[in-house]
């Protein structure tokens, strides 16, 4: 009705522009109406009938006069169009194995395929005679190809994998060649090829062209259990229980079982029971690290009940581990003989993860070294050169004064957690923190508090404290000393009080505040910060305001491991994210239905400044066990960043590996050796979140401009189409002198004034 009334749609009238074709200005046209109106009144005035009689005859005149007066002046509707035939919209319909699930509602309580589903759409707007911008069709395979017609698109082959990330990036790359007014993507989103980054979501939006998507398959599948992912380091120590961290991905509550196998061999297993109200949900499971040596473990999940997995490919996920003796390094530095240098000492030996080489000041001029490789390391006590420092991996320093260590070296101590990324604890002591001087020293700026600079400072306190953690100590990892989050609390609160503590003065912002002191006779009172840690530069440095850990030993039972278990963990914390000379690095822990895959090492020189050189070599090992040389190239936007694409001709577990010397070094020191491992797999890739991701659909629409619609919804695609697009245009200009309903005003007023004129007896 609007349109037959208008001459034209709501749509044109909202993007168009009101103007006038003729030559006369508008101030004219208003003047004219004046003019006429106020002829018309003198009229009418003159005439001896009613007031209110008067003033509807010179209303329903005035309208006559208006209406007439406004054609007279061309009135016309100003439009940029897309000429037909001038613009393309690009339908990509996805064509992966994983389209090939019959989940679409259709007629007769039927199911069709996500693939057929779409095809029904193709062929009901894309080829629609009524649309306005002329369809060239495209399927997403192997690789995005170009098809003539509906009979061709139907006899795509289903691929492995599907590279939505790459086909935007082709069909968006013949913008500058072609007229595209928009691209339409059908699809269920599920894409699992590693071209989608920052740079790609960047491109996308640059590109100019609004991406419509519409969405065919389920959003989740009820019946369906998922092992998603699962987490646990590459490389472990030996007589280890690791702890591996599964999630799960599930629509419903359940129980389902987790089992770990290496090979034929059972190492673990464990019933999981799945939460409701949340689409995924982690749980751990500990597994023995085993010997020396490489092993890929497989982690399965099966239903506990009756349920059949519509999908029992996507309940395994492969996982590559090395067992190695090869401990990282922590230099513990300590300026008196005490107990807490002793128990420390005991509570560290047994750990396969790390070695302790240890420095104690035993008179002026004395040192005694434990844990030394040679009778060289150390001899002459604190690290003189900066390259013999950075060979540790963290460094302790007990209750030793900031001017046992010259400028050069408390400079070097700054920069090793700046610079080589380690990590420094700092532990209290009548000679240690504040008391030693260590606010003012250089170190001060690498440490997470404030710390006393007065030459007068006395922060060492001889008194009972207990110590808890704080809430975010209570949810750190590693200051776990229960299974549980309740038998955590009661382990901490179970533990004897520290017979000292040291005032830290202020945290600094972004610090973290893990462990705090209390007075245990006081009834109320505030908690003090005694475990503090921050990130500064490339490493961490933390800060424990006691040297009394030692009485949770002595106040326990002998059997009772929670002071071990504390040191031990916050050592393994220390080294676990320290940066070595070289790394390499793969993106996916397993990588499928995928020809090649980008690996990435960085290697540093002897004092951590990055390496500068064009190229990088790396060993690589085949499943086969084969072995070929691979050159990493320079990274130009990243100093000492090398990558390189790695060929994976057959499935199974692949492995590279570098070491030093690089290129230019000395071959003297001790070499770092990097290796990574990861997993090949085919025909698995669309098993994997099998359902429709909407989130990505939307994304992609929400970053071009475009529009997300689900299958139910597609109708609305032809009217998306006319409003958003980046069709070449014209200006056009729409005449409205024509519009019925002028036409109809003027009858409407003539009409209704001989109609009252007649009841008047007026005529």
């Amino acid at each position: 009705m609007f349109e037959w009334l208008f001459n034209y749609p709501v749509s044109a009238w909202q993007e168009a522009v009101f103007a006038f074709d003729g030559l006369m200005p508008r101030s004219l046209l208003l003047a004219s109406l004046a003019i006429v109106v106020l002829f018309i009144a003198f009229s009418a005035w003159k005439q001896p009938i009613a007031v209110a009689r008067r003033t509807v005859v010179v209303a329903l005149q005035s309208l006559v006069a208006a209406i007439l007066l406004l054609m007279m002046w061309q009135p016309i509707l100003e439009l940029e169009v897309a000429e037909a035939g001038e613009n393309t919209v690009a339908w990509i319909l996805d064509a992966s194995a994983s389209m090939q699930t019959q989940d679409v509602e259709a007629a007769g309580n039927s199911a069709l395929s996500r693939f057929d589903a779409g095809i029904n759409i193709v062929k009901s707007f894309a080829l629609n005679e009524s649309a306005e911008f002329q369809a060239d069709l495209y399927a997403q395979a192997e690789s995005l190809q170009a098809v003539s017609s509906l009979d061709q698109l139907s006899t795509i082959e289903p691929s492995d994998s599907t590279d939505l990330g790459n086909s935007l990036d082709e069909i968006l790359g013949t913008v500058s060649q072609n007229a595209m007014a928009a691209v339409v993507l059908i699809s269920d989103g599920s894409t699992n090829a590693p071209s989608i980054d920052a740079q790609w979501w960047q491109r996308l939006s640059a590109a100019g062209v609004p991406v419509h998507t519409i969405g065919v398959g389920e959003i989740s599948d009820p019946s369906d259990i998922q092992l998603s992912d699962v987490t646990l380091p590459q490389s472990v120590a030996p007589g280890l229980q690791l702890t591996a961290t599964v999630t799960v991905s599930h629509s419903t509550a359940g129980n389902v079982r987790l089992r770990v196998f290496s090979g034929r061999d059972l190492l673990a297993v464990q019933d999981i029971v799945l939460p409701d109200n949340v689409q995924q949900s982690q749980h751990e499971i500990g597994v023995p690290s085993g010997e020396l040596g490489v092993r890929q473990l497989s982690f399965e999940i099966t239903h506990n009940d009756e349920r059949i997995d519509p999908n029992p490919t996507n309940n395994r996920q492969q996982r590559m581990v090395r067992t190695t003796d090869d401990r990282k390094r922590i230099l513990y530095v300590e300026g008196e003989p005490r107990w807490e240098y002793k128990f420390l000492r005991r509570a560290l030996n047994g750990n396969p993860s790390v070695e302790i080489v240890s420095l104690l000041r035993t008179s002026p001029n004395k040192f005694y070294r434990q844990g030394v490789r040679d009778a060289d390391e150390l001899a002459d006590g604190f690290p003189l050169e900066r390259e013999t420092l950075f060979d540790y991996d963290a460094i302790i320093i007990g209750s030793l004064e900031a001017a046992e260590l010259s400028s050069k070296q408390q400079l070097a101590l700054r920069d090793f957690v700046n610079v080589r990324g380690g990590s420094l604890l700092m532990l209290g002591g009548r000679h240690g923190l504040a008391d030693g001087g260590w606010g003012r020293s250089v170190v001060a700026a690498a440490l997470p508090v404030i710390l006393d600079a007065r030459l007068s400072a006395r922060t060492f306190d001889r008194r009972r404290a207990q110590v808890l953690p704080t809430a975010s100590g209570y949810r750190t990892p590693w200051l776990q000393l229960g299974q549980s989050a309740q038998e955590n609390r009661i382990a901490w609160q179970g533990l004897p009080s520290v017979a000292d503590v040291q005032q830290l003065g202020s945290v600094k912002p972004g610090a973290v505040v893990l462990l705090e002191q209390k007075d245990p006779n006081a009834s109320a009172g505030e908690a003090q910060a005694l475990l503090v840690t921050q990130r500064y530069g490339k490493g961490q440095s933390f800060v424990l305001g006691t040297s009394g850990s030692w009485r949770w030993q002595m106040g326990l039972d002998s059997t009772d491991q929670r002071h071990e278990l504390f040191w031990t963990q916050l050592a393994n914390h220390l080294v676990a994210g320290v940066l070595t000379r070289i790394r390499v690095s793969s993106l996916e822990p397993v990588y499928r239905d995928v020809s090649n895959a980008e690996m990435s090492l960085l290697a540093y020189l002897p004092d951590y400044t990055p390496l500068q050189q064009s190229s990088v070599n790396a060993s690589l090992t085949l499943p086969d066990g084969s072995s070929r040389s691979v050159e990493f190239t320079a990274d130009l936007q990243q100093l000492g960043r090398y990558t390189a694409d790695v060929d994976m001709p057959m499935d199974g577990p692949y492995m590279i590996s570098a070491q030093t010397p690089l290129g230019g070094e000395s071959p003297s020191g001790t070499p770092s050796v990097a290796e990574t491992w990861w997993v090949s797999e085919s025909g698995t890739a669309e098993s994997f979140n099998n359902t429709q991701q909407t989130e990505f659909l939307q994304r992609v629409a929400d970053v071009t401009g475009g529009s997300y619609l689900p299958s139910s919804e597609a109708s609305s695609v032809l009217d998306i189409l006319s409003l958003e697009n980046a069709a070449l245009k014209r200006q056009v200009s729409l005449p409205l002198w024509n519009m019925p309903i002028l036409f109809l005003g003027l009858l409407f007023a003539k009409l209704a004034e001989w109609l009252l004129r007649l009841r008047w007896r007026r005529l």
